[in-house]
């Protein structure tokens, strides 16, 4: 219960920070990695934690987090898989309402780290569904509805979180729109470009993508994984 409330806290706390300011600080890593390390030598002394399953949740957690580095995640993202693959050796089991937790039962592997990462991963699939039904509803139909929505370039100042995703150019005569793979930074000079075009009247709206931080997901796929269980072995078994 312990260990599921400081993993809890510090995952919680962790992705407001990167949500508000794109920092999170090392303390979060630290208390879950030092937690992790003291409950760990406590259980295997008492007998209720096995050497391998220890092996097994660093191993699974390394080459996560390596995954991650390669795939060019967040540094957030990687420390926190590290972080809960020392506090979460194996899965937190606890009872609530004379029900035992997680719901569909400690999956075969038994790895909680790999099943908060799978059931983050399904999680994050849901945005480009809810984009397309955001973009349905509002009769914008393109190829980029699974991955953005437009918004009036006036309105660009008072979001956060995005990035453009067309480069635009002033041809003179007519405004030239190239799509970017990964998005434009909206910089100061970017808005300002895109500001002088608004007030010319030579364009009025811009595809932008959300940038939510992969850290609030994994968030989601650990406490779904602690209180539902493992989503791929549900369907599987």
């Amino acid at each position: 219960m312990l260990r599921l409330l400081i993993g809890s806290c510090m995952l919680v706390y962790g992705s407001y920070s990167d949500v508000r300011t794109r920092e999170v600080s090392d303390v979060v890593w630290l208390v879950m990695t030092v937690s992790g390390i003291i409950f760990a030598g406590v259980e295997l002394f008492m007998g209720r934690l096995v050497l391998f399953q220890v092996f097994k949740s660093l191993l699974v957690g390394g080459i996560s987090a390596l995954l991650l580095y390669i795939l060019n995640f967040g540094g957030a993202d990687i420390k926190a898989i590290i972080s809960i693959s020392i506090l979460f050796p194996n899965f937190p089991s606890l009872s609530a309402f004379h029900r035992y937790l997680p719901m569909m039962g400690v999956p075969p592997l038994d790895i909680f780290v790999l099943s908060t990462l799978t059931n983050s991963l399904l999680i994050a699939l849901l945005a480009p569904i809810s984009l397309f039904f955001y973009n349905l509803l509002r009769r914008d139909f393109s190829p980029l509805m699974f991955l953005g929505y437009r918004v009036e370039i006036p309105a660009l100042r008072r979001r956060k979180h995005f990035k453009l995703m067309h480069e635009i150019e002033d041809k003179g005569s007519e405004i030239e729109k190239r799509y970017i793979w990964g998005g434009i930074e909206p910089t100061e000079e970017v808005l300002g470009l895109l500001g002088d075009l608004e007030r010319a009247k030579k364009i009025k709206e811009v595809w932008v993508t959300p940038e939510l931080p992969f850290i609030v997901y994994l968030t989601a796929g650990f406490f779904t994984a602690a209180l539902y269980g493992d989503f791929i072995s549900t369907l599987l078994f």
